[in-house]
Parts: structure tokens; sequence; C-alpha cells
């Protein structure tokens, strides 16, 4: 025979951002909430975000922030609605947390540090009476009927017919991410969509990009030719590494990068390394120099629009020597020159991993959740929130956003008894 579940009582899974801010928001509605943390301390990523910044929303307007999720934008309209960026800095503020955005862009605390974020929510939380137990894994869920009943751990049952589950993603496993939360949500039912990193750099097949280890791009275009999906197209500062490349406008593709990898040992991408030109003003610039400066030398071309080392590797590529007279430069050769400059090619052949994802791409099919309460359409009592959901977004605060707002939903939904 089922013990009754404890029908007073929300238990949260993970003590991250999500899991703090689901644990507050119901806690404060006059539920009693505990919260089950596998790591010994609470928010020990959020400690970590924005390189301990901790950059936790924008200033973009509420309609164009939802629209950066691309595809799903309107799954996390509702939650982001609910707690958009200025009503988050306002949250802040009352926890004693005032932010500030120096680059008109970037929201971050004016402490400059994530731990004043981590340990205003954990103040915060104590006082409205939210219990903490760490070191504490969570096994199975418990149901009966289609409801849940309560939560198996290492020390035995805990009662409960609301379960918050916010057990983050497979990102910096040495933080604490892995797929347990993918798994407990699988074992009551649910769906996983094939998970992969996100936020991630990549990997090339070619061997050039680690000459030029350190070189920065500060405004390229990157797409994935014949992907359909916007955010499959980015544009901002491009890094080259020693195994690839990385960057804002990377990261912001790797997702649908390491998805379209799942199926393929390779893909093929294109650099726009002369986005604010088109290809008609390259020609122009170049019919300029051959006319007054054609006894210069080709790499004078380039000088303004790319660093050194890339204009060498760029003329290479185009089979134009670096001795070579502007003047002498071919008609096949500068066509070729401006389709490199337009879309220089580059072969993914992989990421670097969880090790070094910021986020994670996939999770628990959002078709079996309810977008405007965070429950689960299978199990009655069971909410999630936060990365173990099939939700991520590009750089720049947006995760971090999707966290909290998505875990107030959940906490304030768990409580209405949704």
């Amino acid at each position: 025979m089922c013990p009754t579940p404890n029908k007073n009582s929300v238990a949260v899974i993970g003590a991250g951002s999500t899991g703090l801010m689901a644990a507050l928001a119901a806690a404060r509605a006059g539920t009693r909430v505990l919260v089950l943390e596998t790591l010994p301390e609470a928010g020990v990523r959020l400690l970590a975000t924005g390189g301990g910044h901790c950059n936790f929303t924008n200033t973009l307007d509420p309609r164009e922030f939802i629209r950066r999720f691309g595809a799903k934008s309107r799954f996390v309209a509702p939650a982001l609605k609910a707690l958009p960026g200025t009503r988050l800095r306002y949250f802040f503020d009352e926890l004693g947390v005032t932010s500030h955005s120096p680059d008109d862009f970037h929201v971050l605390p004016v402490s400059d540090s994530a731990k004043s974020v981590r340990d205003a929510l954990l103040q915060a939380c104590a006082q409205a009476g939210v219990e903490f137990r760490f070191n504490c894994r969570v096994e199975r869920l418990q149901t009966n009927a289609g409801q849940v009943t309560g939560l198996l751990t290492a020390t035995g049952v805990e009662s409960t017919a609301r379960v918050i589950l916010s057990a983050g993603g497979a990102s910096y496993p040495g933080l604490g991410g892995g797929e347990s939360g993918f798994n407990l949500a699988h074992g009551v039912g649910h769906t996983i969509v094939p998970l992969c990193p996100a936020l991630v750099p990549l990997l090339t097949r070619e061997t050039w990009p680690a000459t030029l280890a350190g070189v920065t791009l500060p405004q390229v275009a990157v797409s994935l030719p014949g992907h359909n999906d916007p955010r499959a197209t980015a544009r901002g500062s491009l890094l080259f590494t020693h195994q690839g490349i990385s960057g804002p406008v990377v990261l912001d593709i790797s997702g649908s990068v390491a998805s379209a990898l799942l199926s393929s040992a390779s893909l093929a991408i294109a650099v726009d390394i002369a986005p604010d030109r088109t290809k008609n003003t390259l020609q122009d610039d170049i019919t300029w120099w051959k006319t007054n400066h054609g006894a210069k030398l080709a790499p004078a071309m380039l000088a303004s629009l790319l660093p050194a080392a890339l204009v060498r590797i760029v003329l290479d590529l185009a089979n134009i020597t670096l001795d070579t007279q502007i003047a002498r430069v071919t008609r096949e050769q500068i066509i070729r020159l401006i389709e490199l400059l337009k879309n220089l090619p580059l072969t993914i052949s992989g990421t670097e991993g969880y090790a070094k994802a910021m986020a994670t791409r996939g999770g628990i099919s959002l078709e079996e959740v309810n977008p405007k309460t965070m429950a689960s359409k299978l199990v009655r009592g069971l909410f999630f929130a936060g990365e173990v959901l099939d939700v991520d977004g590009p750089c720049g605060g947006f995760n971090l956003q999707w966290a909290f707002s998505s875990g107030r939903l959940a906490g304030l939904s768990a409580v209405a008894g949704y």
C-alpha cells in the first residue's frame, strides 16, 4: 500500500539558480519547501556564471529577448513575460543586490560577484523557511496512478505530492552537471530529446585556425548553410583557439552545430569575415587598389580588414602569393578572394564537450510540459524548470534569466496545485 503523499509540501530537486528561485517562490507563497541537492552546497554553477561576474539578464525589450530563443520562443514566453529582465533586476534590488549595465546590454550585479547573487538567494530562502538537504541524491521519483507520491533518496523516501525537477543539465560536470535530472524524468515516462553541448567552443578539421590561436575578429557573421533554424546564424566576435574557434558568435551557433553533429561526422559552416561589405563593395575596393596602388603587394589590400596572420592564410587559400603586386592579381583570384571573405569555409568535426559547455541542448520534451505552469502533462504534481528542459538560449544573460523566470513560475504553480 502506497503512503499518502504530503500535500502541504513541495520538494525541489537541485539547489542551483533555478532551484533556489523555485524554492523561494513556493516558500513565500506559504508552503513548506524541501530542497535536495547532490553537492555539499547550493549554487555552485551560479558562482561560475559569466566568469564569476554573473551576467543574469540583459537590456533587450522583452519581446526581442523572447524572440532570441528561436523555435522555443513560444514555450518560454509565459515564464519570461511573468518575470522579465526589468522585474528580475527589481527582485534582486529588493534582496540587496543592485545591478548595472556597463555596456548598455549585459546586466551584472554592481558587486561584480556571482557570490553576492547566490548568497542573497540563500538568505532569502532561509528567511522564508526553506529547508536544505545537501549531499543528497534523488534516485527515483515515486508515482501512483499518474500522481507524484514522493521521491527516493539513498537515505529513504520523502513523501510529497508536489515535486519541482530543477536538476540542471549535463554541462560543467565538475560543478555538478550530469544527466540525473533527465533520468528522473525519463523514469516516469517523459521523452528526452537527445542531449549535446551548447554554448561551447568548436573543433575544426582544418589546422590553420590553430596557427591563429588567441587572435580575435571583432565582427563576423557565421552560418550553417542549408539550415533554416534562426539559431543557426549569428553575428559577433570570433576567437581562434588551439583546437578551432570560439567567441560569442561561435558559442551562439554551437548548440545547432552540436545537434547536427549527432547524425553527422562533420559539418560545414561559413564565416563572413567582412559582414559590413557586400561582394560588389569588395570588388570596388579591390578595383580601387589596382588602379591607385597597383605596385603595392597583395597583403596591403586586406591590412585594414584582417589581422596580418589571417591575411596570409586568406591569400594562400585564394592562391595569391604574398609577393604578388596588386596590379597582377588576376580576375579569377579576385573572385576567389571575395568569395573567401564572404564565405570562409570551415569544417566542424566536434565540440570541446560538456566540460567547456555553458549549457545543454536537448532535454525534457516541451510537448509534454505546460508552458503556462511548467507542469508535466504526464504526471500530476510534477513540475520542471531551467536547463533540464529542452531550452537553451544564446550568450548574454538569456539562460540565467530563463533559469530564474522558469523557476519562479514552477514554484508558484506547484503551490497553486496545477
